[in-house]
Protein backbone atom coordinates (compact mmCIF):
# COMPACT_ATOMS: atom_id res chain seq x y z
CA UNK A 1 0.00 0.00 0.00
CA UNK A 2 2.79 2.45 0.91
CA UNK A 3 4.54 1.70 -2.39
CA UNK A 4 1.37 2.29 -4.44
CA UNK A 5 0.68 5.57 -2.64
CA UNK A 6 4.24 6.69 -3.30
CA UNK A 7 3.95 5.83 -7.01
CA UNK A 8 0.66 7.72 -7.25
CA UNK A 9 2.19 10.71 -5.50
CA UNK A 10 5.19 10.84 -7.82
CA UNK A 11 2.94 10.46 -10.85
CA UNK A 12 0.96 13.50 -9.71
CA UNK A 13 4.18 15.42 -9.01
CA UNK A 14 5.51 14.50 -12.47
CA UNK A 15 2.35 15.78 -14.13
CA UNK A 16 2.58 19.00 -12.14
CA UNK A 17 6.17 19.39 -13.33
CA UNK A 18 5.03 18.91 -16.92
CA UNK A 19 2.14 21.37 -16.65
CA UNK A 20 4.33 24.00 -15.01
CA UNK A 21 7.20 23.75 -17.50
CA UNK A 22 4.97 23.48 -20.56
CA UNK A 23 2.70 26.32 -19.49
CA UNK A 24 5.75 28.47 -18.71
CA UNK A 25 6.81 28.14 -22.34
CA UNK A 26 3.53 28.16 -24.29
CA UNK A 27 0.94 29.65 -21.88
CA UNK A 28 -1.25 26.58 -22.49
CA UNK A 29 -1.38 23.10 -20.98
CA UNK A 30 -0.20 20.18 -23.12
CA UNK A 31 -2.95 18.44 -25.07
CA UNK A 32 -3.17 14.72 -24.33
CA UNK A 33 -3.70 13.64 -27.94
CA UNK A 34 -1.14 16.01 -29.49
CA UNK A 35 1.50 15.59 -26.77
CA UNK A 36 0.90 11.98 -25.82
CA UNK A 37 4.62 11.23 -26.07
CA UNK A 38 5.36 13.88 -23.42
CA UNK A 39 2.69 12.43 -21.12
CA UNK A 40 4.11 8.93 -21.62
CA UNK A 41 7.62 10.15 -20.91
CA UNK A 42 6.41 11.92 -17.73
CA UNK A 43 4.49 8.87 -16.55
CA UNK A 44 7.45 6.50 -17.04
CA UNK A 45 9.91 8.92 -15.41
CA UNK A 46 7.57 9.49 -12.44
CA UNK A 47 6.96 5.76 -11.95
CA UNK A 48 10.65 4.92 -12.06
CA UNK A 49 11.37 7.81 -9.68
CA UNK A 50 8.76 6.54 -7.24
CA UNK A 51 10.21 3.02 -7.30
CA UNK A 52 13.76 4.28 -6.95
CA UNK A 53 13.05 6.67 -4.07
CA UNK A 54 11.08 3.95 -2.25
CA UNK A 55 13.92 1.42 -2.37
CA UNK A 56 16.62 4.01 -1.69
CA UNK A 57 14.84 5.06 1.51
CA UNK A 58 14.24 1.46 2.54
CA UNK A 59 17.96 0.77 2.13
CA UNK A 60 18.90 3.93 4.04
CA UNK A 61 16.52 3.04 6.88
CA UNK A 62 18.51 -0.14 7.39
CA UNK A 63 21.96 1.40 6.96
CA UNK A 64 21.40 4.74 8.69
CA UNK A 65 18.34 4.42 10.98
CA UNK A 66 16.49 7.64 11.74
CA UNK A 67 16.49 6.81 15.45
CA UNK A 68 20.29 6.86 15.75
CA UNK A 69 21.38 9.40 13.10
CA UNK A 70 18.59 11.90 12.39
CA UNK A 71 20.71 14.60 10.73
CA UNK A 72 22.92 12.11 8.88
CA UNK A 73 19.87 10.17 7.66
CA UNK A 74 18.19 13.36 6.49
CA UNK A 75 21.22 14.59 4.52
CA UNK A 76 21.97 11.15 3.06
CA UNK A 77 18.36 10.69 2.00
CA UNK A 78 18.16 14.11 0.42
CA UNK A 79 21.49 13.75 -1.40
CA UNK A 80 20.80 10.25 -2.75
CA UNK A 81 17.19 11.04 -3.75
CA UNK A 82 18.22 14.23 -5.56
CA UNK A 83 21.15 12.53 -7.29
CA UNK A 84 18.98 9.60 -8.34
CA UNK A 85 16.23 11.86 -9.69
CA UNK A 86 18.66 14.07 -11.58
CA UNK A 87 20.55 11.13 -13.04
CA UNK A 88 17.34 9.37 -14.03
CA UNK A 89 15.96 12.43 -15.83
CA UNK A 90 19.22 13.02 -17.68
CA UNK A 91 19.42 9.39 -18.76
CA UNK A 92 15.75 9.21 -19.80
CA UNK A 93 15.95 12.56 -21.54
CA UNK A 94 18.97 11.36 -23.52
CA UNK A 95 17.25 8.08 -24.43
CA UNK A 96 14.00 9.82 -25.33
CA UNK A 97 15.78 12.37 -27.47
CA UNK A 98 17.86 9.62 -29.09
CA UNK A 99 14.80 7.54 -29.97
CA UNK A 100 12.73 10.54 -31.00
CA UNK A 101 10.06 10.09 -28.30
CA UNK A 102 10.81 13.55 -26.96
CA UNK A 103 12.91 16.12 -28.79
CA UNK A 104 14.37 19.32 -27.47
CA UNK A 105 12.89 21.16 -30.43
CA UNK A 106 9.54 21.04 -28.64
CA UNK A 107 10.83 24.12 -26.78
CA UNK A 108 12.86 27.04 -28.05
CA UNK A 109 16.49 25.94 -27.90
CA UNK A 110 17.87 28.99 -26.13
CA UNK A 111 15.04 29.01 -23.61
CA UNK A 112 15.44 25.30 -22.92
CA UNK A 113 19.09 25.63 -22.02
CA UNK A 114 18.78 28.76 -19.95
CA UNK A 115 15.45 28.40 -18.21
CA UNK A 116 13.80 25.00 -18.55
CA UNK A 117 16.76 23.04 -17.21
CA UNK A 118 17.26 25.53 -14.38
CA UNK A 119 13.57 25.32 -13.49
CA UNK A 120 13.71 21.52 -13.60
CA UNK A 121 16.76 21.40 -11.34
CA UNK A 122 15.18 23.78 -8.85
CA UNK A 123 11.93 21.80 -8.88
CA UNK A 124 13.79 18.52 -8.35
CA UNK A 125 15.81 20.07 -5.52
CA UNK A 126 12.71 21.40 -3.74
CA UNK A 127 10.74 18.21 -4.34
CA UNK A 128 13.43 15.94 -2.93
CA UNK A 129 13.87 18.23 0.05
CA UNK A 130 10.13 18.07 0.74
CA UNK A 131 10.09 14.27 0.21
CA UNK A 132 12.94 13.84 2.69
CA UNK A 133 11.18 16.16 5.12
CA UNK A 134 8.02 14.07 4.80
CA UNK A 135 10.09 10.93 5.49
CA UNK A 136 11.43 12.58 8.64
CA UNK A 137 7.97 13.71 9.74
CA UNK A 138 6.60 10.21 9.15
CA UNK A 139 9.37 8.78 11.31
CA UNK A 140 8.74 11.41 14.00
CA UNK A 141 5.01 10.73 14.01
CA UNK A 142 5.52 6.97 14.17
CA UNK A 143 8.03 7.36 17.00
CA UNK A 144 5.63 9.60 18.86
CA UNK A 145 2.72 7.22 18.31
CA UNK A 146 4.74 4.17 19.35
CA UNK A 147 6.08 6.07 22.34
CA UNK A 148 2.58 7.07 23.41
CA UNK A 149 1.34 3.49 23.05
CA UNK A 150 4.27 2.18 25.08
CA UNK A 151 3.67 4.85 27.70
CA UNK A 152 -0.04 4.01 27.96
CA UNK A 153 0.70 0.29 28.16
CA UNK A 154 3.28 0.89 30.88
CA UNK A 155 0.88 3.09 32.84
CA UNK A 156 -1.87 0.52 32.47
CA UNK A 157 0.44 -2.26 33.64
CA UNK A 158 1.57 -0.14 36.55
CA UNK A 159 -2.02 0.56 37.57
CA UNK A 160 -2.80 -3.16 37.35
CA UNK A 161 0.10 -3.93 39.67
CA UNK A 162 -0.96 -1.21 42.09
CA UNK A 163 -4.48 -2.57 41.98
CA UNK A 164 -3.13 -5.98 42.97
CA UNK A 165 -1.30 -4.35 45.90
CA UNK A 166 -4.49 -2.51 46.80
CA UNK A 167 -6.51 -5.74 46.79
CA UNK A 168 -4.06 -7.34 49.18
CA UNK A 169 -4.57 -4.50 51.63
CA UNK A 170 -8.35 -4.63 51.34
CA UNK A 171 -8.64 -8.41 51.40
CA UNK A 172 -11.63 -9.91 53.24
CA UNK A 173 -9.24 -11.83 55.50
CA UNK A 174 -7.55 -8.62 56.63
CA UNK A 175 -10.88 -6.86 57.19
CA UNK A 176 -12.25 -9.88 59.08
CA UNK A 177 -9.29 -9.90 61.48
CA UNK A 178 -9.55 -6.14 61.98
CA UNK A 179 -13.29 -6.34 62.74
CA UNK A 180 -12.66 -9.15 65.23
CA UNK A 181 -10.04 -7.03 66.97
CA UNK A 182 -12.38 -4.06 67.16
CA UNK A 183 -15.18 -6.26 68.47
CA UNK A 184 -12.99 -7.58 71.30
CA UNK A 185 -11.80 -4.07 72.20
CA UNK A 186 -15.13 -2.24 72.23
CA UNK A 187 -16.17 -3.52 75.66
CA UNK A 188 -12.72 -4.23 77.07
CA UNK A 189 -11.06 -0.89 76.25
CA UNK A 190 -13.18 1.62 74.29
CA UNK A 191 -10.32 4.17 74.13
CA UNK A 192 -7.96 1.67 72.49
CA UNK A 193 -10.81 0.56 70.21
CA UNK A 194 -11.29 4.16 69.10
CA UNK A 195 -7.56 4.56 68.37
CA UNK A 196 -7.57 1.25 66.51
CA UNK A 197 -10.46 2.41 64.31
CA UNK A 198 -8.74 5.75 63.63
CA UNK A 199 -5.48 4.07 62.63
CA UNK A 200 -7.36 1.54 60.52
CA UNK A 201 -9.15 4.41 58.76
CA UNK A 202 -5.83 6.21 58.22
CA UNK A 203 -4.35 3.02 56.78
CA UNK A 204 -7.22 2.60 54.32
CA UNK A 205 -7.13 6.31 53.50
CA UNK A 206 -3.47 5.98 52.51
CA UNK A 207 -4.24 2.89 50.43
CA UNK A 208 -6.98 4.76 48.56
CA UNK A 209 -4.91 7.95 48.31
CA UNK A 210 -2.06 6.13 46.58
CA UNK A 211 -4.13 3.86 44.33
CA UNK A 212 -3.03 5.81 41.22
CA UNK A 213 0.25 7.25 42.50
CA UNK A 214 3.36 5.91 40.77
CA UNK A 215 5.67 6.74 43.65
CA UNK A 216 5.45 8.31 47.10
CA UNK A 217 8.11 9.71 49.39
CA UNK A 218 9.65 7.46 51.99
CA UNK A 219 8.29 9.91 54.56
CA UNK A 220 4.71 9.19 53.42
CA UNK A 221 5.35 5.47 53.39
CA UNK A 222 6.77 5.57 56.93
CA UNK A 223 3.81 7.54 58.30
CA UNK A 224 1.40 5.02 56.77
CA UNK A 225 3.50 2.15 58.09
CA UNK A 226 3.31 3.59 61.61
CA UNK A 227 -0.49 3.42 61.45
CA UNK A 228 -0.26 -0.15 60.22
CA UNK A 229 2.29 -0.95 62.92
CA UNK A 230 -0.11 0.32 65.58
CA UNK A 231 -2.75 -2.12 64.34
CA UNK A 232 -0.24 -4.96 64.59
CA UNK A 233 0.73 -3.94 68.13
CA UNK A 234 -2.91 -4.00 69.21
CA UNK A 235 -3.50 -7.39 67.61
CA UNK A 236 -0.27 -9.09 68.67
CA UNK A 237 1.03 -6.86 71.52
CA UNK A 238 4.71 -7.60 72.20
CA UNK A 239 4.69 -10.56 69.81
CA UNK A 240 5.41 -8.16 66.91
CA UNK A 241 8.31 -5.74 67.15
CA UNK A 242 8.38 -3.30 64.21
CA UNK A 243 11.31 -0.93 64.15
CA UNK A 244 11.72 1.82 61.55
CA UNK A 245 15.25 3.20 61.56
CA UNK A 246 15.43 5.30 58.41
CA UNK A 247 17.40 8.52 58.77
CA UNK A 248 15.54 11.73 57.90
CA UNK A 249 18.02 12.49 55.08
CA UNK A 250 16.35 9.74 53.04
CA UNK A 251 12.75 10.76 53.73
CA UNK A 252 12.39 12.71 50.49
CA UNK A 253 13.53 9.82 48.31
CA UNK A 254 10.87 7.93 46.38
CA UNK A 255 9.43 4.45 46.60
CA UNK A 256 6.43 2.67 45.01
CA UNK A 257 3.42 3.02 47.34
CA UNK A 258 2.58 0.22 49.82
CA UNK A 259 5.98 -1.44 49.27
CA UNK A 260 7.05 -1.43 52.92
CA UNK A 261 3.57 -2.31 54.13
CA UNK A 262 3.44 -5.30 51.77
CA UNK A 263 6.78 -6.57 53.07
CA UNK A 264 5.75 -6.18 56.72
CA UNK A 265 2.44 -7.87 55.98
CA UNK A 266 4.33 -10.72 54.29
CA UNK A 267 6.47 -11.13 57.40
CA UNK A 268 3.36 -11.33 59.59
CA UNK A 269 1.57 -13.65 57.19
CA UNK A 270 4.41 -16.11 56.71
CA UNK A 271 5.58 -16.51 60.30
CA UNK A 272 4.12 -18.07 63.45
CA UNK A 273 3.69 -15.23 65.95
CA UNK A 274 3.73 -15.80 69.71
CA UNK A 275 4.98 -14.09 72.86
CA UNK A 276 7.54 -16.85 73.31
CA UNK A 277 8.89 -16.40 69.80
CA UNK A 278 8.14 -12.81 68.70
CA UNK A 279 8.43 -11.57 65.15
CA UNK A 280 11.00 -8.81 64.78
CA UNK A 281 10.92 -6.59 61.69
CA UNK A 282 13.61 -3.98 61.15
CA UNK A 283 13.54 -1.36 58.40
CA UNK A 284 16.60 0.79 57.72
CA UNK A 285 18.17 2.63 54.81
CA UNK A 286 21.52 3.36 53.24
CA UNK A 287 22.45 5.75 50.46
CA UNK A 288 21.57 3.13 47.84
CA UNK A 289 18.80 0.99 49.29
CA UNK A 290 16.04 0.39 51.81
CA UNK A 291 16.50 -2.84 53.77
CA UNK A 292 13.62 -4.79 55.31
CA UNK A 293 14.77 -7.61 57.59
CA UNK A 294 12.77 -10.01 59.74
CA UNK A 295 13.57 -13.11 61.75
CA UNK A 296 11.97 -16.44 60.87
CA UNK A 297 9.72 -17.95 63.54
CA UNK A 298 8.35 -20.81 61.48
CA UNK A 299 5.88 -20.97 58.62
CA UNK A 300 2.17 -21.50 59.28
CA UNK A 301 0.56 -24.38 57.41
CA UNK A 302 -1.38 -23.68 54.21
CA UNK A 303 0.27 -20.33 53.62
CA UNK A 304 1.14 -19.19 50.11
CA UNK A 305 4.70 -18.23 49.22
CA UNK A 306 6.20 -14.77 49.66
CA UNK A 307 6.73 -14.65 45.93
CA UNK A 308 3.36 -13.13 44.93
CA UNK A 309 3.87 -9.92 46.90
CA UNK A 310 7.55 -9.73 46.05
CA UNK A 311 6.86 -10.21 42.34
CA UNK A 312 4.37 -7.35 42.48
CA UNK A 313 6.99 -5.10 44.07
CA UNK A 314 9.68 -6.23 41.63
CA UNK A 315 7.52 -5.45 38.60
CA UNK A 316 6.57 -2.02 39.91
CA UNK A 317 10.21 -1.21 40.62
CA UNK A 318 11.11 -2.15 37.05
CA UNK A 319 9.31 0.97 35.81
CA UNK A 320 11.74 3.24 37.66
CA UNK A 321 15.13 1.54 37.85
CA UNK A 322 17.15 -1.18 36.19
CA UNK A 323 18.56 -2.24 39.58
CA UNK A 324 17.30 -5.54 40.90
CA UNK A 325 15.61 -6.18 44.22
CA UNK A 326 17.94 -8.36 46.27
CA UNK A 327 16.50 -11.19 48.34
CA UNK A 328 18.11 -13.28 51.07
CA UNK A 329 16.28 -16.19 52.69
CA UNK A 330 18.70 -17.82 55.14
CA UNK A 331 18.60 -17.39 58.91
CA UNK A 332 16.75 -14.11 58.31
CA UNK A 333 14.46 -13.01 55.53
CA UNK A 334 15.93 -9.87 54.00
CA UNK A 335 14.78 -7.72 51.10
CA UNK A 336 16.91 -4.88 49.71
CA UNK A 337 15.00 -2.27 47.73
CA UNK A 338 16.98 0.10 45.47
CA UNK A 339 16.55 3.79 46.17
CA UNK A 340 14.60 5.63 43.47
CA UNK A 341 16.36 8.92 42.94
CA UNK A 342 14.02 10.46 40.36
Amino acid sequence: MAKLLRLLLFTIIGLLFLFYLFYGEYDVLPNLSRHFNIYAFTFIASTLTGFGIFYINQWLNQRIPWRRHIFGRFMAGFALDFTFLGGLLLMMGWLANLTGIVTYEMFAEDMFIRQIEIKLIVLCFLTMFVVTLVEFNTFSYNEYSVGQIRKLRAERKQLELQFEALKSQLSPHYLFNSMNTISSLVYRDPHVAENFIRNLADTFNYVLYTKEAKVVTIREEIEALKDYGYLLNIRYAAAVDLRIEIDSQYHDRSIPPLTLQLLVENAVKHNIISNDNPLKVNIRATEDEVIVLNNKTGSPSKTASHRVGLENIRKRYAFFTSKNIELSDDDYFEVKLPMITS
